[in-house]
């Protein structure tokens, strides 16, 4: 009796081990970390960690080495990361990839030789690549194909040298030997320089380094940037950036809502035409609206010129908060088939939008709405105007790249400043001293004064003073009358950023400002001696009878932009982050905000009065 209980619980444990197997269902989602393909499963109801090792032919080592954070525990939902083929336990090998951003001016050849690999491995795995390569494009480089046996047995990270990292620093990060570095990267010991890629083994005490390193915060971001990609493809019409032809027969289909209140403008040219003394010819901003859709135009008639076939549908999302209104248009069927949105203007419009947008997959250009919360997560947004504190960090970034800067942060007591300039404040202390070698000097004019001020600067540093009062004329006409008197009797080289609300203080002296180098940040500039400007300007004359102002200029800049990024890439172009461009009126350099959001424009201008009294752009 004894036996039979014994063969039944074994005959049982067989069974369930068997039915376990079974019914772990291989994942066919798969992401890209470090080189290795994985395959990400969730772990369903009833699976053990043995059952889900056995379908995926590896062990439950391999799965628990991939898997650090979960400490060797595998609760149901938790989703898993599995290197594919890892076929570890017998010996096998798996080919492993790095991914390479093209820079200006490289060739296949050189970056051919900086991986270790030939043309022809590269061209392999990116078959376009035999007709020539350009800026921006990501490559698929074989650098796991290398003939040691001790390499095959081992997982690898890539890791790119970073700006002032040392060898001993990177192999402090990974917790690898040193001489376990320089035998996989043997000319790292006559030079290892940023931008360099080394590859680094995955040995025992790097995998007891913990899970707070710079490379698994990397590798999880790297995890979440891919799940977006890999949802995007679930849609019928995905196509991979990388592979993307534009053809002639693909039409680029552009949807542009903007509030131009035509059933309210035409009751009011009708009013006009009846009374032009007691009515308006048109709603407040119609102008303004007009010329942006005006300058949009400009931009498709170019690419249509070029051979591209554009379609432009307009969306009237009438006055700002009409909800009904952007239901309806968010209802219409045809919006779904669009390839690019832009608009709409007003910010109360851009949410209900923006969530249209990111369930159907559609890029979506918010031009002037700030909403910083809703790009948290929503990977197919695009803000084109900077925030006030991604500005002010543009900024910041700049004036660290002073050589001899000796840079003062002025201010009026906190106690009399406005809320708005209160968080200026903040937000400038905050940022610069998060910049790594650049001290700040904060100074409290209000505690101190002139004698304050002066024991500030430095005779023998540009001295750039940071004014965050916009507003107060008392105190920004006594800061720039004692620069000036300073700057006069002992020489001091100042740079002073302020606002460039200054320029309308009436009782500062316009050549005070030039002799101190005033400069302001801003997110458009228009240099009017420009050649493509000039040309635009008189293209837009010819075709609308009229002078294209900043709204024109916007419109045409972000249309020339972002349908030229689907041109070139297609549709989910976002995947292949583009390179920084340089608009008629806008400098224009997209950042993902975090792994699971949408994209910041992270360009200003700086600005600055030239000796000829004039503004420029200070490069």
């Amino acid at each position: 009796m004894k036996k039979s209980i014994i063969a039944l619980i074994m005959a049982l444990a067989c069974s369930v081990g068997t039915i376990d197997a079974q019914n772990v269902i291989k994942s066919e989602t798969f992401i890209a970390m470090n080189g290795v393909k994985m395959y990400l499963h969730k772990i369903r109801p009833g699976e053990t960690i043995e059952a889900i090792a056995k379908a995926y032919n590896t062990t439950v080592q391999i799965i628990s080495m991939n898997n650090q954070n979960l400490n060797g525990k595998f609760p149901e939902g938790v989703m898993l990361r599995i290197p594919v083929d890892a076929d570890n336990k017998t010996g096998g090998s798996m080919q492993e990839f790095a991914y390479h951003e093209v820079e200006k001016k490289q060739s296949l050849y050189g970056i051919a030789r900086k991986y270790g690999v030939s043309e022809d491995d590269i061209i392999r795995y990116n078959p376009h690549a035999k007709s020539g390569i350009k800026a921006g494009e990501i490559l698929k480089i074989p650098v796991g194909n290398v003939q040691d046996p001790d390499r095959q047995n081992l997982n690898f990270v890539y890791h790119t040298v970073k700006k002032n990292e040392s060898v001993n620093s990177i192999c402090s990060l990974y917790h690898v030997d040193l001489n376990d570095f320089y035998k996989y990267n043997p000319k790292a010991k006559a030079s290892c320089k940023e931008g360099d890629v080394v590859v680094l083994p995955k040995s025992e005490s790097f995998y007891e380094g913990g899970g707070d390193s710079e490379a698994d915060i990397a590798q999880e971001d790297s995890n979440n940037i891919d799940m977006v990609r890999i949802e995007a493809a679930k849609s019928p019409d995905y196509t991979s950036c990388e592979t993307y032809h534009y053809s002639k027969s693909k039409t680029i289909r552009v949807a542009l809502m903007l509030p131009l209140n035509l059933a309210a403008n035409e009751a009011k040219i009708t009013a006009y035409i009846q009374d032009p003394n007691k009515n308006n010819l048109a709603a407040r901003n119609t102008e303004s609206i007009f010329e942006f859709y005006e300058g949009t135009l400009m931009a498709i008639r170019e690419f249509q010129l070029k051979g591209y076939n554009v379609q432009l549908d307009v969306y009237d999302t009438e006055r700002s908060g009409n909800e009904a209104k952007i239901n309806e248009i968010c209802s219409d069927p045809e919006l779904k088939q669009a390839d690019l949105i832009i608009g709409p203007l007003y910010t109360e419009n851009v949410t209900r939008v923006a969530k249209f947008a990111n369930e159907n997959h559609i890029a979506m250009v918010s031009p002037f709405a700030i909403k910083n919360e809703l790009l948290k997560d929503n990977p197919y947004l695009f803000q084109f105007t900077p925030s006030a504190n991604t500005s002010i960090e543009e900024t910041a970034h700049f004036f660290a790249g002073i050589s001899d800067c000796n840079l003062l942060l002025l201010h009026s007591n906190e106690n009399k400043l406005k809320p708005a300039e209160i968080t200026t404040l903040r937000n400038y202390r905050n940022i610069i001293n998060s910049i790594n070698g650049l001290p700040l000097k904060d100074i409290d004019f209000d505690n101190g004064g002139n004698e304050i001020l002066k024991s500030a600067l430095n005779a023998a540093e540009t001295n750039v003073i940071v004014v965050t009062s916009s507003d107060d004329e008392v105190f920004i006409s006594k800061i720039i009358n004692y620069l000036t008197n300073l700057q006069k009797n002992e020489h001091y080289k100042i740079v002073l950023l302020g606002s460039q609300s200054w320029e309308k203080v009436n009782n500062i002296d316009v050549e005070f400002l030039q002799g101190m180098n005033f400069s302001y940040r801003s997110a458009t500039f228009i240099n009017y001696a420009n050649d493509k400007v000039r040309n635009f300007v008189s293209d837009f004359r010819d075709k609308f009878n009229g002078e294209p102002a900043i709204y024109g200029l916007a419109g045409y800049d972000i249309a020339n932009y972002f349908i030229g990024q689907v041109a070139q890439k297609g549709k989910y172009f976002h995947f292949c982050p583009g390179n920084p461009e340089r608009g008629l009126a806008y400098k224009l350099d997209f950042k993902k905000v975090s792994p699971l959001g949408g994209y910041e424009n992270h360009s200003n201008f700086v600005l600055q009065y030239s000796e000829r009294f004039t503004l420029e752009e200070v490069e």
